[in-house]
């Protein structure tokens, strides 16, 4: 039986007891205070040592370099944390893939991109993003990480808080239309999903006890750990601002909005990025909404808040907004752009600046505040100048807690009033998923809200607030039941039914399956009172790659008929000529955003059933590598029109890029013109 070594920690002079004499030499942390020190062997025989020069110091100063990847980035201001590693994911991450859409390479060298279905890749060392490692969980000892392991906990939590306060540039809020958004771009994450069997509810999960062991420094956290440690949780969030409050609101608002607009339309690479994925169309739709609303343009928006009253059946919902501008503006110029007359006397209340018209009220805080709602709600915004409203229901006020107003986006909603009122919220074509959702949240939810920040990683949080009759654990337990079936209902109910036209829709559709199998695994669930809280962690490029596929698979899903079979596959395709010559001139998609030479030749190949081979030694000693990128759109062409468009691209005077067919086999061989002539093959292209 192995001995137990009781001792102090050097720090703040907790009794650790020590029952693996391994430990003994390596750094730990102690789990009361949480710092790093040398485990000493008390027992271990009295030496002279060479005296330890002072410059052996804490990691904190350094830039730890992972394992298989290059140095993390550093950002900004000093700070004393900085980003820890994602123990969110609990499998091993898919090779990277770039966007799919026609947008400029990220500043930084392209990294490898790979056909892996899984479109949400590490990110790599772009600007404004920190590569998140992965790890799976493993019994006793941490398993390799593919991705990168952490080499100090104290130091990467170190690095993640100089993170956090990097994307302090605000920005604002949107519309009614929002909710259709935090619905498309993540509904799909959460929905598709029919009511599960109940489950045997868990029992309630204690707070982990203080270890008696510290933990060794090199550590990768445990599903379980990080599900019975809110304040590890914690540690991951991107942003530490103020939470949501209700001023200059008026009472019983049952939706509750909040934007940064002017960050979401900032020229910050990520963030373009977002913009794109989002495709011109929602967002133009987004901007003409908050113009409509805020009577700004959203790049001077810093803040917005809306609160959407939802009165009886039948009645339209009643839309309020609270601006907060980017820049000062002249509060002369404020006053005069609203229209109406002072619902006070200048001498009777000189700092309430309260305006009204035929339709609306304006009360004009401040030179960069500004509120706006229904005339008829007017008179109550006075009363919440100073005040926060505190009128709302039990359910929004406990998530309205947990909000932080520095994130991008946040919803928070009765799912009961939202249900009632759906088709006078959300605009016609987006109904039948959003209603999917709120079924989905209706018999076991009362209140739900979302709340996510795309940078410098996605953080996604959802609180649901589940009915009387149901506990946070038993709503925990159905919970993850109906998320893991949601990868297969998605892709048996949803994407294998839909035939896209494009290879682009094909192949985000095609993807998003295992998008949501990564996030799944990406999400830690936890109690927190009445609520249920599930956060989610993954690399920056997950949001435009899940806002990309999901909205495309949304768009699909309103032009198929899922009562009809689609057509076999086979069926739509040519007859496959007997000669290889021949089937080079059958058609094939020629549409390639930055996708590696090698996948590229290998997909054209596919599509025509004939064999490839790349020469690998050829192209090396042309200075050549198969993962070249290959960004081109044809459109419909003969395959053999698409070979010499990427063949013709590296016709370098001694280094000729070739195709050779060999007849018998079926097979294209790309290779240089040297080793072509050197083998005796047969030149096809150029």
């Amino acid at each position: 039986m192995s001995e137990v070594v009781s001792l102090h920690c050097p720090k703040c002079g907790r009794k650790l007891k020590i029952k693996d004499r391994a430990l003994f030499g390596q750094k730990v942390k102690c789990p009361e205070c949480k710092k790093s020190f040398i485990l000493n062997d008390p027992d271990a025989p009295a030496s002279p040592e060479p005296a330890v020069p002072q410059a052996a110091t804490p990691p904190a100063a350094e830039t730890p370099h992972l394992p298989g990847h290059p140095p993390l980035p550093v950002f900004g201001e000093p700070a004393a944390r900085s980003a820890p590693s994602n123990p969110f994911d609990f499998t091993s991450p898919p090779p990277q893939t770039d966007l799919p859409f026609g947008f400029p390479p990220t500043p930084a060298s392209p990294p490898p991109a790979s056909a892996n279905p899984f479109f949400v890749p590490p990110p790599g060392p772009a600007p404004a993003q920190t590569e998140l490692p992965f790890a799976p969980p493993a019994a006793g000892v941490p398993a390799p990480s593919i991705a990168q392991m952490i080499d100090s906990e104290e130091d990467t939590i170190t690095r993640l808080k100089q993170n956090r306060r990097r994307r302090n540039r605000v920005s604002v809020p949107l519309g009614i239309g929002l909710f259709v958004i935090a619905a498309g771009v993540a509904g799909y994450l959460l929905t598709q999903q029919k009511p599960s069997v109940p489950v045997v509810a868990r029992q309630p999960v204690a707070a982990a006890p203080t270890p008696e062991e510290p933990v060794p420094s090199q550590h990768v956290y445990s599903r379980a750990a990080l599900e019975n440690d809110p304040a590890l949780v914690g540690e991951f969030t991107p942003t530490k601002g103020e939470p949501i409050q209700l001023y200059m609101l008026p009472s019983g608002v049952n939706l509750v909005i909040h934007l940064r607009p002017a960050l979401l339309w900032s020229d910050d690479y990520g963030y373009r990025v977002l913009r794109a994925s989002l495709t011109d169309d929602v967002t133009n739709w987004l901007a003409s909404q908050i113009k409509t609303i805020c009577h700004r343009d959203p790049a001077q928006i810093e803040e917005a808040l809306f609160g959407i009253v939802l009165g009886a059946r039948g009645t339209p919902p009643q839309v309020c907004c609270v601006v907060r501008l980017k820049d000062p503006a002249k509060l002369s110029s404020l006053i005069e752009e609203f229209p109406g007359k002072y619902r006070y006397d200048v001498t009777e209340k000189p700092d309430v600046r309260l305006k009204v018209d035929d339709k609306f009220g304006y009360l004009i805080h401040d030179d960069r505040t500004f509120a706006i709602c229904p005339v008829e709600l007017a008179d109550e915004l006075e009363n919440w100048i100073k005040t926060p409203n505190y009128e709302v229901t039990e359910g929004i006020a406990e998530q309205l807690k947990k909000t932080d107003r520095q994130r991008l986006f946040t919803v928070i909603g009765t799912v009961s009033d939202v249900q009632i009122h759906l088709k006078s919220l959300i605009p016609k074509p987006a109904q039948p998923l959003v209603e999917s959702i709120v079924e989905w949240l209706g018999g076991n939810v009362d209140t739900a809200g979302w709340s996510v920040h795309p940078q410098p990683y996605l953080h996604s949080q959802v609180w649901l607030r589940p009915v009387s009759t149901k506990d946070a654990i038993t709503l925990q337990a159905e919970m993850q039941d109906q998320l893991e079936k949601l990868p297969e209902q998605v892709w048996k109910d949803l994407c294998a039914k839909m035939s896209p036209g494009e290879v682009r829709f094909r192949k985000l559709i095609g993807r998003l399956p295992a998008m949501l199998e990564a996030f799944r695994e990406s999400t830690i669930s936890q109690p927190s009172g009445r609520n249920l809280q599930l956060t989610t962690v993954l690399p920056a490029k997950a949001a435009p790659n899940l806002a990309l596929a999901t909205l495309f698979t949304v768009n699909e899903a309103a032009r198929t008929n899922f009562l009809t079979k689609p057509a076999v596959a086979a069926d739509s395709k040519p007859k496959l000529p007997e000669t290889a010559k021949e089937r080079l001139e059958l058609p094939v998609e020629a549409e390639f955003n930055r996708m590696p030479l090698e996948q590229a030749l290998q997909f054209l190949c596919d599509e025509v059933q004939v064999k490839l081979v790349v020469e690998g030694d050829a192209l090396k000693d042309a200075g050549y590598t198969k993962n070249m990128p290959q960004t081109f759109n044809l459109g419909k062409v003969p395959m053999k029109q698409a070979l010499a468009q990427i063949i013709n691209n590296y016709q370098e005077k001694g280094k000729e890029m070739v195709a050779c067919l060999d007849e018998p086999s079926k097979t294209i061989t790309v290779t240089t013109r040297k080793f072509a002539l050197l083998h005796g093959q047969s030149i096809i292209l150029p």
